[in-house]
């Protein structure tokens, strides 16, 4: 029940459950209730001041919400999302989005467009970074998602590492899971689905991956 309500009815300050869901597994930091249909679970609320080239505050949030989806699909798999350096230039974001009631948005390495309005990379990120400033326990409740969505997709994507191997996935779940443990979140709830997401999650619970 617990990913089928709105969860941002908690306080400020409290920390937001992230349920190891579907909708999580699927959509991540963007997964709704409803079986994808309903409310974002962790969406942002708080609006930072609007740039004069944007509608309203309905756009500016959407911008902002869309420029984060495009640097998480960039830096993937990295777990954690960078706003800032080199990193966060976007170089190999482009693609867009609409929809009813939406305005038309589109990256590349330039920005983000807003309606056919051009914004910066550093104006729409510095946006995010401040609400994520404001609203902790919502980047917190995101970041969770994001990982855990991650794990899920990268726990089966590839082959199972045979002895000898110069690659493994091991670590790169080991490190994941580090981060959902980072986090506050569980990811040994999660489903194996494959030996090696098996391993890389007891790998990070039994702290063998620091140093």
């Amino acid at each position: 029940m617990g990913g089928q309500m709105n969860l941002l009815a908690a306080p400020v300050g409290e920390a937001i459950e992230v349920p190891v869901s579907p909708a999580v597994l699927h959509a991540g930091a963007n997964a709704r209730s409803e079986g994808g249909r309903g409310e974002p679970l962790f969406a942002h609320r708080f609006a930072p001041p609007a740039p004069a080239a944007v509608g309203g505050e309905a756009d500016w949030l959407a911008a902002l919400e869309f420029a984060e989806d495009q640097l998480r699909f960039a830096q993937a798999p990295c777990a954690r999302l960078t706003l800032s350096g080199p990193e966060s230039r976007a170089s190999r974001c482009n693609g867009g989005t609409s929809g009813p009631g939406r305005p038309t948005l589109w990256a590349s390495s330039r920005g983000v467009e807003v309606d056919g309005q051009k914004l910066t990379w550093a104006r729409v990120l510095s946006g995010r970074s401040e609400q994520r400033d404001a609203e902790p326990q919502v980047a917190r409740a995101r970041d969770l998602a994001h990982v855990y969505h991650l794990l899920d997709y990268y726990g089966h994507v590839y082959t199972e590492p045979s002895e000898g191997d110069e690659w493994s996935p091991v670590p790169l779940i080991a490190g994941l899971a580090e981060r959902a443990y980072e986090l506050g979140g569980d990811p040994s709830r999660l489903e194996p689905r494959s030996q090696y997401k098996r391993e890389g999650i007891e790998m990070a619970g039994s702290g063998s991956t620091s140093g």
